[in-house]
Parts: structure tokens; C-alpha cells; sequence
């Protein structure tokens, strides 16, 4: 639980602002019927951090360091389509005259507003694609085989699992699945192939571990030969022979997410998604485990982590509505992590009496180091924004003097100095 509390408090220091890793532009000359909306206004606000999230999630599912000379362009759309088909996203990358590479990303503001995609995943998805190709050159990385292209993407994402659901719904040939790759003039794929590529890079990583897969994305970003890294990274292996064991799991894969699963399974589920850093699944399976039965204890436990997992999608109206159904049992939920998590919600949604009452509360009943630190940096943020400069120097020395190596530190002080 202390490892998760320490993943998961360093997620809210990525909230705040830092030094970029790369040029980001947002182009705001869209007019379309969004342009006037709160949900708009709320993806302006929110595109710089999830920006740098997405390094981050990059970098912790495929290996892949985040690029410090990298120029990215983020349009908005009503309806984006390419050669007749309706996208979520794209990524256009392309060469100036001056050498530099510029990456445009096409986001559909349908989806987004509208709750049928995050942000996050949006741009995570899309973002893989232009730093792989950043890091390869455009020319190698359009020359990949899709499952890597797209397999990459999806996995780094966390969208395998609602793919998965999608196809689910939608309905499938389980002997139609497999056979060629699917990348026809360069048109999008198919929800199946989406899935397929997914899941042989799912098949990587369960077989032969993260280590190993994040060796092949790294060594494949410098050599751009698959065959070559296929068998150095995975003892041997070869494309052909992939396939042909991918194509097994593939299937024993999509049968097992088509038949009806329990609510515990999905509780189960959920948790191991959690730990996995896999939100967005994570919060699929424990909304359909949540209503479904479950005891007082572990109703408890899944409206916990899902208010966690609002919190990773930035939803922190959604996360307080969870954690106010329940009074947490020690026994189920750490209650000074509950304690924090509404304060933090609270906060999030400008409600700043509330949440430095909470975060007051958090440090006082906590033993938890990550959670004290988290808690006294957020109250300086506070007191700062209220004005009460003495107040939030003497929380600092406090801070200095009681966690004299924390990461929060320069957070905070960071903060102060920006106030002067």
C-alpha cells in the first residue's frame, strides 16, 4: 500500500507546472459549435499538463525517454474524418525546410466533450506515435509493420481493454481474427486490427516482461530492424513465430472478455489494472464491478480506487462523488489516503476552505510520509493563493525541518517564489 500511496502522490506533482520537454503550440483558431463551452474551455486548460503526462506514460509503458527538442501543433476538429473514415485522433508529422520535425495532432472534440474518450488517452495515443517517429525518422517509423505502430500506441494509451469491449459490442468472427496486416493507402485500420496489434504487443509483455519489450521499443528506435530485435530481445524469436502464438492468445483473449463476468472477478480485475498504472482500464472494470453485488468492504475498496482513477482522468467532481458514498473502514481503505484524496478532489474543483480543512486533517491522523509531505505542500499552495504569506512560510520551514529530502520541496518553493 506504501508503494501505491508514493505511485500515486507523485502523479498530483505532475498536475503542476514544470519545464517543458518540448514545444508545445495549441492552435485556438477553432470556431466550431464546442468554442463557447466550458468543456472546451476545460481542454485548453487541461492540454499542457496532460502533455507532459503523456511523456510520462510513454515512458513508463514502452521505455521510452521523453524528446527535449521536439515541436508538437494540437488542432481541434468537429468531426474529423481521413479518407472517409471518423477519427478520434491523428498524427501528421512532417519535415521543414530548416530540417525541424513538426507533429500535428488532430483531436475531435465529439469524443472528448461528449465522455466517449479522455484527453488523456487522446494524446498519450497520439503522442506515442509522433515520439517514436521523432526518435526513428519519419521515413523508418512509417515503414513499421501496424502491430508495432499501433500496438505501441494502444498498450502506452491504456486503451486495450476498452477496444477490447468496443469489438466486444460491436461483434466478431473469432475465425476471421488474424491474417495479413491491415494498412491499406494508409487508411485506418479496423476496430479488429486496433485489437490484434494490441494485443501482440500484450503478448510480448506477458510472455517475456516489461524489461524485455521496453529493451526491444528502445534497441527498434535505433536500428529500425524488426527481425533483428525480435530474436535479440525475445531469445530468438521470429516474426512468423510470434504471429502464429499471438494469434492463440489473441483469440483465448477476446472469448474470455466476451462471456459475463462476476463482480468480484471484475473488482479483481480492476485492482490488478490499478496496480499496473492502467487507469482507464482499471476504471472500466471497477464501474461494472461496483453496482454488482459486492459486500460493504469491498464496495468500499472499488468506489476507492475509482475515485482514484477520475482523478488520473482529471474528473475530480466524479472522484468526490464517490469517496462522499462512504465512511471508509480502516479496514478496507486507508482512511488518511481517503482524507487526502476528497481534499485534493475539493481542491481541484476550487473549493479551497474545504480542501485546506482536509489536507489539515490528512496530516494530523497520517503516519504516512508520502501523504504528511503531499498534504503540507498543498496547504502552502492554498495559504499562498489566500494571501496568508506568513502563515505558509511557517508550514515551509515545518516542511524543511520535518522532511528535509522531499521532492516537494522545490515544488513548493517554486510556488512562493512565483508569488513574490
Amino acid at each position: 500500500m506504501t508503494q501505491r500511496i508514493y505511485k500515486l502522490l507523485a502523479f498530483f506533482v505532475f498536475l503542476l507546472p514544470c519545464s517543458a520537454f518540448a514545444v508545445l503550440h495549441i492552435d485556438t483558431s477553432y470556431t466550431g459549435k464546442f468554442r463557447n463551452t466550458t468543456g472546451y474551455a476545460k481542454i485548453l486548460a487541461d492540454l499542457p499538463f496532460v502533455y507532459q503526462e503523456s511523456f510520462q506514460k510513454i515512458e513508463r509503458s514502452l521505455g521510452i525517454p521523453a524528446r527535449e527538442q521536439m515541436y508538437v501543433v494540437v488542432m481541434f476538429s468537429d468531426n474529423l474524418t481521413y479518407k472517409g473514415f471518423r477519427l478520434r485522433g491523428k498524427r501528421q508529422s512532417m519535415r521543414t525546410a530548416n530540417r525541424t520535425i513538426v507533429h500535428y495532432i488532430y483531436l475531435d472534440l465529439d469524443f472528448l466533450i461528449n465522455a466517449q474518450a479522455t484527453l488523456f488517452e487522446e494524446m498519450t495515443h497520439e503522442m506515442t506515435h509522433a515520439v517514436m517517429a521523432d526518435t526513428m525518422g519519419l521515413k523508418e517509423y512509417d515503414a513499421l509493420p501496424m502491430w508495432i505502430k499501433e500496438g505501441t500506441a494502444v498498450h502506452a494509451a491504456d486503451q486495450g481493454l476498452a477496444r477490447i469491449r468496443a469489438l466486444t459490442r460491436k461483434g466478431f468472427d473469432i475465425n476471421a481474427i488474424g491474417g495479413e496486416d491491415e494498412n491499406i493507402d494508409g487508411n485506418p485500420i479496423s476496430l479488429e486490427k486496433y485489437v490484434e496489434n494490441y494485443l501482440k504487443i500484450r503478448f510480448l509483455l506477458k510472455t517475456f516482461g516489461s524489461s524485455a519489450l521496453h529493451r526491444f521499443v528502445k534497441r527498434l528506435m535505433k536500428s529500425a530492424d524488426v527481425a533483428q530485435e525480435l530474436a535479440v530481445c525475445f531469445n530468438g524469436l521470429t516474426e512468423e513465430v510470434m504471429n502464429q502464438y499471438s494469434h492463440d492468445f489473441v483469440k483465448a483473449t477476446l472469448i474470455d472478455n466476451a462471456r459475463p463476468i462476476a463482480s468480484r472477478e471484475n473488482l479483481q480485475r480492476g485492482i490488478k489494472f490499478f496496480d499496473e498504472g492502467e487507469f482507464l482500464s482499471a476504471r472500466l472494470a471497477l464501474t461494472d464491478a461496483l453496482y454488482g453485488g459486492l459486500t460493504d468492504g469491498e464496495f468500499q475498496k472499488a468506489a476507492y480506487l475509482l475515485a482514484e482513477c477520475y482523478i488520473q482522468e482529471r474528473n475530480p467532481q466524479g472522484a468526490l462523488q464517490l469517496l462522499k458514498q462512504f465512511k471508509p473502514d480502516p479496514d478496507n481503505v486507508p482512511v488518511d489516503r481517503y482524507e487526502f484524496l476528497s481534499a485534493y478532489s475539493e481542491y481541484a474543483m476550487g473549493l479551497v476552505t474545504q480542501a485546506y480543512f482536509g489536507f489539515k486533517k490528512a496530516f494530523e491522523t497520517s503516519s504516512n510520509q508520502a501523504v504528511q509531505e503531499g498534504a503540507l505542500y498543498y496547504i502552502i499552495r492554498i495559504l499562498m493563493e489566500l494571501g496568508n504569506r506568513p502563515e505558509a512560510d511557517r508550514v515551509m520551514a515545518m516542511m524543511r525541518q520535518q522532511f528535509p529530502k522531499s521532492s516537494y520541496l522545490v515544488l513548493a518553493a517554486r510556488v512562493m517564489a512565483t508569488a513574490r
